[in-house]
């Protein structure tokens, strides 16, 4: 019980706060996004590695843990997105048509010094959200 104890309070508090188990569910749906708007599903399947600040131009979206995801609607065309760790930043952009549903990986790979952006495919994409937890944005 006192190693219990011990691994609790050195473990400190979860990198990001998670949505409720409703935000979690919904988000899991796919649904499509808003009249004129597309939908952006920023992922980290990793199982491991630092939070993950992402940014769409000036927008905070949120952090980002292992095996999280967030998502949010945008206007169609072109949009800056930023993924920030304590040490590194990463720009990169992505042009977005009404009624789309993207899927953006973003993670700290294994030995690298700077966060990663990249767009998956649907299938892979679906496969990281569904695998991971809703963060609060």
């Amino acid at each position: 019980v006192i190693g219990m104890l011990l691994v609790a309070a050195c473990s400190g508090p979860p990198p990001v706060t998670y949505a409720p188990a409703e935000q979690n569910a919904a988000g899991k749906a796919f649904n499509p996004p808003p009249p004129g708007m597309a939908a952006v599903y920023f992922y980290n399947p990793t199982n491991n590695g630092p939070a993950i600040n992402v940014t769409v131009g000036p927008m905070v979206i949120g952090r980002l843990a292992p095996m999280s995801w967030m998502r949010t609607e945008l206007g169609a065309g072109w949009h800056a997105i930023t993924c920030t760790t304590a040490n590194s930043a990463n720009p990169s952009s992505i042009t977005v048509a009404p009624g789309q549903i993207r899927f953006i990986d973003i993670e700290m790979p294994p030995g690298s010094a700077v966060c990663s952006i990249r767009e998956a495919a649907p299938d892979a994409g679906r496969a990281g959200v569904l695998a991971g937890q809703r963060t609060m944005q």
